[in-house]
């Protein structure tokens, strides 16, 4: 009477063994007999592959776009190309805290703006 992990371990070696030394089919088209199956699996993997590679549209919004950051431990240092500002964005657990603030730095890019306008 056996009892314990051995008797399971041996039995996993032994159909361990049994499964490597079958031979597993690779891939979908060698289970294929006529050519017309084979033309149909190789469409299916054809459109899968353009599905994944097709682009979609990204839109930017102009403030991300317009900012350069910096990632050095848990502070990030920026500039603003719009208010032409650098600023300092600290991240401390759930808190992030920037100076100057994003609404200081558009109300000075539309004083900015406003001011070249005129």
């Amino acid at each position: 009477m056996e009892y314990g992990m051995l008797p399971k371990i041996d039995q996993f070696s032994d159909n361990k063994a049994l499964e490597i030394q079958k031979v597993q089919a690779s891939s979908k088209s060698s289970e294929v007999t006529t050519s017309e199956q084979l033309q149909q699996i190789q469409q299916e993997a054809i459109s899968k592959q353009s599905e994944v590679s097709q682009s979609k549209k990204v839109e930017n919004n102009s403030t991300s776009s317009s900012k350069h950051e910096v990632v050095l431990t848990n502070i990030n240092f920026g500039f603003n190309d719009s208010s032409k500002d650098f600023y300092v964005k600290a991240i401390r657990g759930n808190s992030e805290n920037q100076y100057p603030t994003a609404d200081m730095m558009r109300l000075k890019a539309y004083l900015l703006k406003n001011e070249t306008a005129s």
